[in-house]
C-alpha cells in the first residue's frame, strides 16, 4: 500500500511538472519570430473567412433582395426543413446525400453562375461545412452561414414553412 502511494505521489510530480513546462514552454515562446502575430498572414487568414463565410444579418440581404445571384441551401433533414426554413430556401436534405460524404456529382437547384448560401442546423453543427466542401468539389461557388437554423431564429428573423 505504501509503494501504491509513493508511486501515486511521483506520477503527480512528474505530470503536475509536465504540464507546468508545456505551459511555460508556449507562454515563453516568440510567436512568429519575434512579433505577436504574423499580421500579413491574418490578413489572408481573414480574407479567405469573408470570402467563404456569410451570418444571418449577410444572408438577410439575400432574402431581401439586396443581394442577388445566391441560392439559399438548407441542408437539414426534410422533416425539419418543412417545419421552418430561411424564406426561399431550398432544400437538399444531407440524409439523402450520405451526409455529403458519397460520391454525388449533382445537385439539383444549386447554381454554378453565383452562389449558394449554405445552413444547417446550429453553430457547431458541421453539416454545412461537409455540404459547402462537397459543392465546392463539383464546381459550385459557396458559402457557410455561420449559426445556422438556430442563429437565423434567435435574431427574430422571419422562416417560412
Amino acid at each position: 500500500m505504501l509503494n501504491l502511494a509513493k508511486q501515486l505521489y511521483k506520477t503527480t510530480v512528474f505530470l503536475s511538472l509536465m504540464i507546468g513546462g508545456i505551459g511555460m514552454t508556449y507562454a515563453n515562446a516568440p510567436a512568429h519570430k519575434g512579433k505577436i502575430q504574423d499580421t500579413q498572414k491574418a490578413v489572408q487568414y481573414f480574407e479567405e473567412e469573408l470570402n467563404f463565410k456569410t451570418n444571418p444579418h449577410g444572408t438577410k440581404y439575400v432574402v431581401d433582395g439586396t443581394i442577388k445571384n445566391v441560392t439559399l441551401v438548407d441542408v437539414r433533414a426534410a422533416k425539419d426543413y418543412a417545419e421552418g426554413h430561411i424564406p426561399g430556401a431550398i432544400n437538399i436534405p444531407y440524409d439523402k446525400y450520405n451526409n455529403f460524404e458519397g460520391n454525388e456529382t449533382a445537385f439539383p437547384g444549386l447554381r454554378k453562375d453565383g452562389y449558394n448560401y449554405i445552413y444547417c442546423y446550429e453553430l457547431l453543427c458541421n453539416l454545412g461545412q461537409k455540404a459547402a466542401k462537397q459543392f465546392a468539389s463539383k464546381g459550385y461557388p459557396v458559402k457557410e452561414m455561420v449559426g445556422g437554423f438556430q442563429s437565423w431564429q434567435e435574431k427574430g428573423y422571419a422562416a417560412e414553412k
